[in-house]
C-alpha cells in the first residue's frame, strides 16, 4: 500500500532522527573510549617500532640503540695527592643522546688494592666523542698504579635529539712548548645564544698517549661572538705534540 504524503515525511523524521541519534551515540563513545595515539600512552601503535619508542617518537626503542662504546681511560697525578681520570666515549647513536648517565671511576695501587671511587652521572650528546673527566680526585699519600671506568646502568635511555645544534667552532688554539697552558677562541656563528656549552681538552704525547685533561663549561656565548677559553696543567706536562679540545653541547 503506497504512503500518504503526511506518512513518507513522518518516516523521513524518523530516519533523520535515527541517524542522528545513532551519531551521536557513536561521537560519545569515541570521546569516552577511544583516545589519540601518541608516544605516551602505553601501547604500540602509530608506526611505532615499540611501546612509545621508534618511529615518530623522540624515545629510541633499546633493541635499536648502540649502548656507548668506552674507548680509553686513564688517570693523571695533577698535584701531590690529587689525580684527574679521564674516558673517551663513543656514541654510534647517530642524532640521539642520554641524559643523566652514571658512571664510576675506580682508581687502584700497585697491589690492585682499590684507593678511591669516584662516581657522577653526564649528559651524552648526540656527537660521536664524548671525553668524561673527573678532577680533583683526592688519594692522600697514596700511589695509583691503575684506573678503572664502568658505566653503572645496564640500560641507558636514548632520545632523538629534536633541536639543531649550535654553530660553534675552535679557532687559534695555541698550546705551551712545555704543555702547561692551551688556549682557544670558540666562536658562535649562529643567530641564537649558545648555553651550557662544555669544553674539554685531552693533551697527547708522540705514541697517542693520554696525558693530561681538563673541562670548563661556559654559562652563556652570544650569537655571533667569541670567547677565549684556557686550561692550565700547573707546571707542565713533557712530551706532548698535540691537543684535542672537544665541544659538547647542552641538548
Amino acid at each position: 500500500m503506497a504512503l500518504s504524503w503526511s506518512g513518507k515525511r513522518q518516516l523521513l523524521y524518523t530516519a533523520v532522527g535515527a541517524v542522528l541519534t545513532l551519531g551521536f551515540l557513536v561521537g560519545l563513545w569515541v570521546a569516552v573510549f577511544s583516545k589519540p595515539s601518541t608516544c605516551f600512552d602505553g601501547t604500540q601503535n602509530a608506526g611505532e617500532r615499540g611501546v612509545d619508542c621508534g618511529g615518530a617518537c623522540a624515545l629510541i626503542c633499546s633493541a635499536d640503540a648502540s649502548a656507548p662504546v668506552v674507548l680509553w681511560y686513564r688517570a693523571f697525578e695533577v698535584a701531590p695527592g690529587f689525580y684527574n681520570a679521564v674516558a673517551y666515549i663513543e656514541n654510534k647513536n647517530v642524532g640521539a643522546g642520554a641524559r643523566r648517565v652514571k658512571y664510576s671511576f675506580r682508581l687502584f695501587d700497585e697491589r690492585n688494592i682499590l684507593v678511591v671511587e669516584r662516581t657522577g652521572s653526564t649528559d651524552i650528546p648526540p656527537v660521536s666523542v664524548v671525553p668524561i673527566i673527573e678532577s680533583a680526585i683526592s688519594v692522600g699519600n697514596r700511589t695509583v698504579a691503575s684506573t678503572q671506568f664502568a658505566f653503572a646502568d645496564e640500560t641507558i635511555t636514548w632520545t632523538k635529539n629534536t633541536r639543531v645544534l649550535p654553530a660553534v667552532y675552535i679557532r687559534q688554539q695555541n698550546l705551551a712548548r712545555d704543555g702547561s697552558r692551551l688556549s682557544a677562541t670558540l666562536v658562535n656563528d649562529s643567530v641564537e645564544d649558545v648555553r651550557g656549552l662544555t669544553v674539554t681538552a685531552v693533551l697527547f704525547d708522540a705514541s697517542g698517549v693520554a696525558r693530561a685533561a681538563s673541562k670548563s663549561t661556559l654559562p652563556l656565548l652570544y650569537r655571533r661572538s667569541s670567547q677565549e677559553v684556557v686550561f692550565t696543567w700547573g707546571s707542565g706536562t713533557p712530551n706532548i705534540v698535540r691537543a684535542e679540545i672537544t665541544l659538547l653541547p647542552a641538548f
